[in-house]
């Protein structure tokens, strides 16, 4: 089994209750398969979380709830179609026959038969999360009892981690872990002209089209997006939606995934940017961070790549939106002098140590040149932090895809 789609569970402390409905939510897989299988977490829940019919089908259209009609598959675990999972706990369903195919949109239906307040879910999810009216239509294609959650409150996902495939032995995973700039942040068809939906998802992000340069140079690697808005190296995120700190969540977002081989790493713009108490780390605290990583990974037998932290220039404010459009005071700093500092002296340590297996030159790939520091013009979603579309599928570009070639995996 290797990992054709994954996100990495953020927290469960602000997510819709859900009582005697059903959700759907949708996402593209990365890699074909025969053979699933879903895996379902409940990581972040002190209580557990009870799901009745869990069925998947395929999508009609992004940005809208329908199914194609005959398309729909119940999946069971242990052959129930009822499972309790429990508090911190995860479960993978039963293996079936159910063709995948790559970026062929697939949708998760479930019902919550009983009161449901605690959901662990992947904060920004990019996609739009459907709530039904009352009762179980996990199995219905029509999208008329469907409503969009505002995205605003909850473009979350919901209690889905992983969808794995059978392929062959060849096949390998890559992880790309990071922030919300891996995790695709600005990548939906609100930055496209003459799309209706705002938060529809025509998978821009960056490991979304480091997926499609992969397919295209006949390569047999599945990208895994673990990815985490807000998240740090060295520090839990500040909230705690924006997750633990990377090394202490890599066990069970990297190193786990079903046929992990490599990883590409980018990570560090949140931890000299995001208000934390007291001083933000220095360069040296960061560097010795990436050293325990390479470490990690390597220990675990896997390969690591380091990417550098893209320009943030001009990325300073003081009226961040957490909900929706309510800001509220707080300090953001990734486009201060002192995180510019920072940022360049880790970024030159990451161009000149040989600890990686490779490096990928993010920063220099987005950065203006007429404006150092800065995102080009073209690469910018308009917070000169986060990438546009154009900006995510410059970066799927400078990577360097002889870097994931091995001699067990070329055709």
């Amino acid at each position: 089994m290797v990992t054709s789609w994954r996100t990495a569970p953020t927290d469960a402390l602000i997510t819709h209750p859900i009582t005697a409905l059903t959700v759907r939510q949708f996402f593209a897989p990365h890699w074909d398969g025969e053979v699933m299988r879903l895996q379902l977490s409940n990581r972040y829940s002190s209580l557990p979380v009870t799901l009745e019919n869990i069925h998947i089908a395929k999508e009609v259209t992004p940005g809208a709830p329908e199914l194609i009609p005959d398309s729909e598959c119940l999946l069971t675990v242990g052959g129930e179609n009822r499972i309790t999972i429990p508090a911190g706990g995860s479960v993978v369903t039963d293996a079936i026959a159910y063709p995948i195919r790559a970026f062929e949109r697939v949708g998760i239906s479930f019902y919550a038969p009983a009161i449901t307040l605690q959901v662990t879910r992947h904060l920004g999810a990019d996609e739009i999360l459907y709530m039904s009216l009352p009762g179980d239509h996990s199995a219905d294609p029509s999208g008329t009892l469907f409503q969009a959650v505002p995205d605003g409150y909850a473009s979350n996902f919901l209690a889905i981690e992983a969808l794995e495939v059978a392929a062959a032995k060849k096949v390998t995973t890559l992880v790309a872990v990071g922030d919300s700039i891996t995790d695709g942040s600005g990548s939906t068809t609100e930055f496209l002209s003459g799309e209706p939906a705002r938060m529809t998802s025509t998978d821009q992000r960056y490991p979304n089209h480091l997926q499609r340069r992969i397919h295209e140079a006949g390569l047999p690697i599945s990208v895994a997006n673990a990815g985490i808005g807000g998240n740090e190296l060295l520090n839990d995120g500040w909230l705690p939606q924006f997750g633990v700190a990377m090394l202490d969540r890599l066990d069970y977002d990297v190193l786990a995934i079903t046929g992990a081989t490599h990883v590409l790493a980018m990570i560090g713009t949140n931890d000299f940017g995001n208000p934390k108490p007291g001083a933000a780390p220095s360069p040296e605290d960061m560097i010795a961070g990436y050293i325990e990583l390479i470490e990690d990974i390597h220990r675990a037998g896997m390969k690591i790549t380091l990417g550098t932290i893209p320009p943030a220039e001009g990325a300073v404010t003081d009226s961040m939106p957490l909900i929706g459009d309510l800001p509220i005071g707080i300090d953001v700093m990734h486009g201060t002098a002192e995180a510019r500092a920072s940022r360049d002296t880790v970024n030159l340590w990451i161009r000149t140590q040989e600890l990686s297996d490779g490096i990928v030159d993010f920063d220099a790939c987005l950065e203006d040149p007429e404006n150092p520091g800065y995102l080009a013009a073209e690469y910018n979603s308009g917070d000169n932090l986060h990438p546009s579309p154009e900006g995510y599928a410059a970066m799927a570009e400078c990577v360097n895809l002889d870097l994931f070639r091995t001699p067990d995996n070329a055709y």
